[in-house]
């Protein structure tokens, strides 16, 4: 099991997810929107194509600890 924080630029939860849950359908069961977001692992960036790896095709082990985080960056610029 691993105990994974998951969450966005503003909400965050604890889930414990399988390694072999895929990040993608982990994110969707949480209602984590990956339409303009960057998507980190432990502060990686995955890339879109990569979300439907599970998380140990992605590195992180049976017993521990994750982060998941989806991020948007949103312009700041006034009109």
């Amino acid at each position: 099991m691993i105990n994974l924080t998951i969450g966005t630029n503003t909400e965050r939860t604890s889930v414990i997810v399988e390694p072999n849950a895929v990040v993608g359908q982990v994110l969707a069961a949480n209602n984590v929107n990956t339409t303009s977001a960057a998507i980190h692992l432990n502060g990686t960036l995955i890339p879109g194509c990569d979300l439907d790896q599970t998380f140990e095709e992605l590195g992180v082990e049976d017993d521990t600890a994750a982060m998941l985080i989806a991020v948007v960056k949103a312009d700041s610029a006034i009109a």
